[in-house]
């Protein structure tokens, strides 16, 4: 066994958490660890969203080629690391939907991020509310945007 296989776990783990606590508390110090990590992982789209980011962070920055690599990529991860989050390993199609208009996701497949972070947009609602959709970024960013700007974003070649 490779000394990458051993390390390999250990950077993203590491970095999964710098990630998500770096991310949400900057340099807040009141803030727990799990409190941080429960905020960034608040609704399916952060989940989703940052599962894919984990994805990447785990295979060279490219993200699955489909929804049944992302999902085996989930269930080969820990119970315990899941649940820190909000997913619930046995219901992991209801992850794949949104809290906000009940519709599957429409996830971008095959982007290609960076260790510095990649500001592409991967995960959309399919409906959302108001004439407006939520959209994940793989900077563990989301913001609404406007249905046209949604698909435009959906159908965009991801940049390089």
């Amino acid at each position: 066994m490779g000394l990458d296989v051993l390390f390999k776990p250990i950077v993203f783990s590491a970095f999964t958490v710098c990630l998500v606590v770096g991310a949400t508390t900057g340099c807040n110090t009141s803030v727990s660890p799990d409190d941080a990590v429960a905020a960034a992982n608040s609704t399916n789209i952060q989940r989703v969203t940052n599962l894919y980011l984990a994805y990447q962070a785990n295979n060279n920055w490219i993200g699955p080629a489909d929804e049944a690599a992302l999902k085996d990529f989930i269930r080969g991860l820990p119970e315990s690391q899941l649940t820190r989050i909000g997913v619930n390993p046995g219901q992991l199609d209801e992850l794949f939907i949104s809290d906000r208009d009940s519709q599957p996701f429409k996830i971008r497949y095959k982007v290609l991020g960076n260790v510095r972070g990649s500001e592409e947009p991967v995960v959309f609602e399919a409906e959302g509310s108001g004439g407006q959709r939520m959209v994940g970024f793989l900077n563990m960013s989301q913001r609404e945007v406007d249905s046209a700007e949604a698909d435009a974003m959906f159908a965009a070649k991801p940049s390089k």
